[in-house]
């Protein structure tokens, strides 16, 4: 069943066994696991069936540093399903080490290892339409697939790991049919949560409260309750209900990007830097990786590394279709479109902005041909294709490749989320973000660049140019994820919630997505996020102690 809000009636009361905040990928993937289980459920979502980007004004608020950290309203998406409207569909699951208590990591560890985690994994892959569980150039590509870079020596550096692609799959079109026929799930847009109604002794939530428009307000009610509205807007509310402990906020992360090495090969190198596709069909890309061990004995946090087209915004790369797409932006997701001022290029100094599109215009202009052949390619397997080709794979100039980092984030106690003076339009207070990285971060993505140009020097086939200045001065905070505002702990005193995701000392209250993450890894987080909620669902099937009998008979009256 799919409702409007704005078709209640004002001050009507919605009831259920439980209610999610936040249909993005985490809320529809344990909406949708939670369908047979005999619970009802109010799955609620702000937006509605399209996704909004612009006049969100409950999504502003203060970042101390926008050198380092974009406004928090540019990668959000308010509307059935959330951020999966606009992702790149990169599927990577955590690493066993990035679960672990690590003695060079403070305030490592999570309170589940990794054997718990991996089958969840498996639901995690269908739910993404990523393909099987493989995640190693043999398992994928076989076991004759050429190497990544050819007689790579030495074992501090990998460079066999994959990263998966979903079609991108947008969760909202993807699964709405389902919940348009469900009688035991109701999936309620408009339905902007304005705040939690705590308990008098702060040990469990009462009710919920909702404004389809600021004037025009109701309530719900439900057993228990689960917020899976994104790291941001999860501590929002509950900072501003005073719910959990005074962990809440704190220990932001973000994955640590940037471009700072080219690498030279020998003529004639066969380098596997292209999208590539398994015997299933489904995209996968590789990286440069520093295996575990390596990790523990030179005591580093979890980078990785992969080629990426050079600096779009800097002319001198010759490429007609880079130099296209910074003249057009239409190619471009906001995350890519960031990128194209963010990393290692600020020469519009010398003959200002006219002097650089008309540099631009010449590498188009000189490369009509290929820009052409290109743009046909992109359209049928980007473009027009059910499973899109994810993104623009070229080579540098004179056959240099860019390599970029992700970087895994130390946890952090200074980098955090508050709240601020000033109200948005339905009365919650504005977030201010203070997001920190430490020296441990930027030394390890230093370090790991420095074992990659050992190895690829001892190959015999190729150099590593690496500008470390770049990355100790040019370093950025993902855009788009969030993590670790109400963290997973064995105890009150290390964390927001336990190991089921429920929060310490609020009986009713559980956190499901990117909140809960103890620790960030390098890897984009909808894949674990995903696992994360189908694993909640389980946990709130085998637990649930009552159950309401349908839900239609609690939205009558919206009908």
């Amino acid at each position: 069943m799919i409702i409007d809000a704005r078709q209640l009636p004002a001050d009507f009361r919605l009831e259920a066994d439980i209610a999610i905040i936040g249909a993005g990928p985490a809320g529809i993937t344990l909406a949708h696991e939670l369908m047979g289980s005999g619970l009802t459920v109010l799955l609620l979502e702000a937006g509605g069936k399209s996704p909004e980007t612009t006049r969100l004004d409950s999504y502003h608020g203060d970042v101390l540093d926008l050198g380092r950290h974009p406004p928090i309203s540019l990668y959000r998406v308010r509307g059935l399903g959330g951020t999966s409207t606009r992702w790149g569909g990169r599927c990577i699951p955590f690493d066993p080490i990035d679960l672990e208590a690590r003695p060079h990591i403070r305030y490592s560890g999570w309170p589940l290892d990794y054997d718990e985690l991996k089958p969840w994994y498996g639901r995690a892959m269908a739910y993404c339409e990523a393909g099987p569980f493989r995640f190693r150039a043999a398992e994928a590509l076989g076991t004759s697939c050429d190497p990544m870079v050819p007689n790579l020596a030495g074992d501090d550096v990998a460079a066999d790991a994959l990263e998966r692609f979903s079609p991108p799959t947008d969760f909202g079109k993807r699964y709405r049919r389902a919940f348009a026929r469900s009688n035991e799930v109701a999936l309620v847009l408009s339905a902007n949560c304005t705040g939690l109604t705590m308990a008098p002794n702060g040990q469990g939530v009462e009710g919920l409260n909702f404004a389809s428009d600021p004037d025009h307000r109701f309530t719900v009610k439900a057993t228990r309750y689960v917020l899976a509205a994104g790291a941001l807007e999860t501590a929002r509310l509950m900072l501003a209900a005073k719910a959990g402990n005074d962990l809440v906020g704190r220990f932001y992360m973000c994955h640590i990007e940037g471009k700072a090495a080219v690498a030279h090969f020998k003529p004639g190198t066969k380098v596997a830097f292209q999208y590539e596709r398994d015997s299933d069909g489904i995209y996968v890309r590789r990286h440069f990786s520093i295996p575990a061990e390596i990790q523990r004995k030179r005591a580093l946090t979890n980078v990785i590394m992969r080629f990426e087209p050079p600096v779009i915004a800097d002319p001198c790369h010759g490429d007609p279709v880079l130099s296209a797409m910074w003249l057009s932006r239409t190619f471009l997701k906001p995350e890519y479109e960031r990128k194209m001022a963010s990393f290692g290029y600020r020469g519009t100094e010398a003959g200002g902005r006219r002097t650089l599109i008309a540099h631009h215009v010449r590498n188009v202009a000189l490369g009509a041909p290929s820009l052409a052949r290109f743009g046909m390619d992109w359209t049928f397997r980007h473009v027009l294709a059910a499973r899109k080709l994810p993104y623009v794979a070229v080579r540098g100039k004179n056959g240099a490749f860019t390599l970029d980092y992700n970087a895994e984030q130390v946890p952090n106690p200074h980098s955090r989320v508050t709240l601020g003076g000033e109200n948005d339009g339905y009365g919650l207070p504005r977030l201010v973000v203070d997001w920190r990285a430490c020296a441990q971060d930027i030394d390890s993505i230093v370090a790991a660049h420095a074992l990659l140009a050992e190895q690829l020097e001892a190959s015999g086939n190729g150099t590593l140019e690496v500008d470390e200045s770049a990355i100790r001065e040019g370093y950025n905070a993902t855009g788009g994820h969030h993590i670790g505002t109400a963290r997973m702990a064995g105890d009150a005193g290390s964390g927001v919630v336990d190991r089921h995701c429920r929060v310490f000392g609020v009986d009713n209250l559980f956190v499901t997505g990117s909140a809960v993450f103890a620790t960030s890894s390098y890897a984009n987080p909808t894949l674990t996020l995903v696992a994360l909620a189908a694993r909640l669902a389980e946990h709130l099937r085998t637990t649930a102690e009552t159950a309401i009998p349908e839900v239609a008979g609690m939205v009558e009256a919206a009908e």
